[in-house]
């Protein structure tokens, strides 16, 4: 079964620990050892650098893309046919990439915050509401600097813009409110922070990765 082979690869491309071996390959750093000490994009970034970081970035989104795209492309419906509800292999190859960078294989089930992977995925899926939650994060960024906030407001508006743009295909929404609500679980630590006033500002530092 095609779909079947798709999500398991879909979950170990998105285990690949992007931030990771850049960190080492290119700069010869653990981005674990430094900074948030997260595998993310954002940590990338701060610890290697604005290209490393933006490479990671890059890397992190066509975990979600890539996959998804095939399914859609393949049009699988293998699942559709067993529960009659649409698009729910598309979803499912979506979710396995994403669940890979949460929970990535390589890192003994430990990973990222899924924001980026979760872009890839949302893209090929829902790219109106994608858009229009892009623009929340930025609007956010721009007035407080803080990338956990925008993530979190982005992420908490996504199921509803998801709602109002594609609301013939309720998966769809399902799967935005299952994002947001892992989104802020992973955020759990950054919301503290947020709170306590101690959260750290984005800013770019150029390290051995400059």
């Amino acid at each position: 079964m095609r779909v079947i082979i798709l999500m398991v690869i879909s979950y170990l491309l998105g285990s690949i620990p992007n931030a990771l071996w850049i960190g080492k390959a290119f700069c010869g750093i653990d981005v674990r050892e430094h900074g948030s000490k997260n595998t993310g994009s954002t940590n990338a970034a701060r610890v290697l650098g604005p290209k490393w970081g933006l490479l990671t970035l890059i890397l992190d989104i066509l975990k979600g893309f890539v996959p998804t795209l095939i399914a859609v492309s393949l049009k699988m419906d293998f699942f559709q046919n067993l529960t009659n509800i649409k698009n729910i292999d598309f979803v499912l190859v979506g979710i396995c990439a994403i669940l890979g960078h949460i929970f990535s294989i390589f890192l003994k089930f430990k990973g990222g915050k899924a924001v980026a992977t979760t872009l890839g995925v949302f893209v090929i899926l829902v790219p109106k509401a994608i858009l229009f939650s892009a623009i929340i994060f930025f609007i956010v960024f721009a007035i407080f600097r803080y990338v956990s906030l925008s993530s979190i407001c982005a992420a908490i508006l996504l199921p509803i813009f998801i709602f109002l743009m594609y609301r013939d295909i309720l998966i769809y929404t399902f799967l935005g409110i299952l994002i947001a609500i892992l989104i802020i679980l992973k955020h759990k630590s950054n919301i503290e922070r947020l709170k306590n006033g101690t959260e750290s500002k984005f800013s770019l530092k150029n390290k051995k990765g400059k």
